[in-house]
């Protein structure tokens, strides 16, 4: 015993030295250093990350490397595990920087200029160096796992970060390789899932992964659209059909009413001949009166089906944005024509007034 206390050498402070955990409370940890010394690690001292018990960390019987921080004259010594992390954690990253390597860290938050990062210790992101151009919201980074390239390492430095980070470079590389691919894939008359990434006065600009296409806002629907915004935000996922591809300037044209059902296919399956329907009258000609029956089909309720009667002028019987009841009398798919008559409905109309008074007789002769 008296041999090992002499091959015992007293640490000095700023030693790195090895030690069997003895006992493990919440705000400290008691380790076993040799030649019968015991030190104390301070739960502030135990990691790198902000923890609320030293339990969560180390078990008894656990070796360890620690610093030694002060010893004091009746034999406490003083140690620091987080400073051996410390230490270890910019060995590693001073080799990457070295190498130019690719590190992964986690956003934990943001500062004024950019964005905080658990890189093994916290590292800074400037907020220019985000993406490959302006980001507007800081905030949607916090807590995602990123990739990034040390662009500052300075272990000494007292003042600021000590590790400077980037996702520039990374960001460019990566757009570059999804834009190669895209126009190695790409075809017209295709169908993609994209994302509305901007909306214009005259459009949508549509991410298709690798790059942007043009949604004009005369090919988002079969009805017109008075705005983009009216029907998409940014954000929206949507299939899209390539309409057209220019290489040489790199231009994408898309469609999504090519994918649309159209009025009149719908029209097709909702109305048949003989169906007595509503209908808004919205055009008047000589010949009679044109009358909408949903968004983009129109039908047409000639001068001769206007009435049981001759009508002169069709602005006699109705009137622009007048409610009426029309009879579809015929469908030309083809031609996309519907023909319509008022005279079949009244006809109708009159003919079941009759029949209803007849068998209002009836029941009364049988009582």
């Amino acid at each position: 015993m008296e041999a090992e206390m002499a091959d015992f050498e007293t640490p000095s402070r700023g030693d790195i030295i090895k030690g069997t955990v003895i006992q493990v409370q919440d705000d400290e940890v008691m380790v076993d250093v040799g030649g019968k010394s015991e030190g104390i690690i301070p739960l502030r001292e135990m990691s790198l990350k902000d923890i609320n018990s030293a339990k969560d960390l180390v078990d008894v019987g656990d070796e360890i490397e620690v610093m030694v921080l002060k010893w004091d004259d009746d034999g406490t010594i003083l140690l620091s595990k987080k400073k051996v992390d410390s230490q270890k954690v910019l060995n590693k990253l001073g080799e990457d920087f070295n190498a130019g390597s690719i590190i992964e860290g986690t956003v934990t938050g943001t500062v004024k200029g950019g964005l905080l990062v658990d890189v093994g210790m916290v590292a800074f992101l400037p907020a220019s160096h985000v993406e490959d151009g302006y980001v507007k919201n800081l905030d949607q980074y916090i807590g995602r796992t990123l990739q990034f390239k040390i662009i500052e390492f300075n272990r000494n430095k007292r003042r600021g970060s000590q590790i400077v980070l980037s996702r520039k470079e990374l960001v460019a590389e990566e757009k570059n390789r999804l834009k190669k691919e895209f126009w190695e894939n790409i075809e017209e008359g295709q169908t993609r899932l994209g994302r509305v990434r901007r909306i214009v006065d005259y459009g949508a600009f549509i991410d298709l992964g690798g790059f942007e296409g043009l949604l004009h806002v005369s090919e988002m629907e079969h009805r017109r659209v008075e705005h983009p915004s009216d029907i998409l935000n940014e954000g929206d996922e949507i299939d899209v059909y390539i309409l057209a591809l220019d290489h040489e300037k790199e231009r994408v044209s898309l469609s999504r009413k090519k994918l649309l059902k159209s009025p009149w296919e719908i029209a097709q399956e909702k109305y048949h001949e003989g169906d007595i329907v509503e209908g808004t009258v919205v055009r008047i000609a000589p010949f009679g009166a044109f009358v909408e029956l949903d968004p983009g089909v129109d039908g047409l309720v000639h001068i001769s089906q206007m009435a049981n009667y001759r009508v002169e002028k069709p602005e006699d019987v109705v009137s622009v944005n007048e409610k009426i009841k029309i009879k579809i009398i015929s469908i030309d798919p083809e031609q996309k024509r519907i023909g319509l008559s008022i005279k079949q409905v009244q006809d109708e109309e009159e003919a079941n007034e009759v029949q209803q008074y007849l068998d209002e007789q009836e029941d009364e002769n049988i009582e």
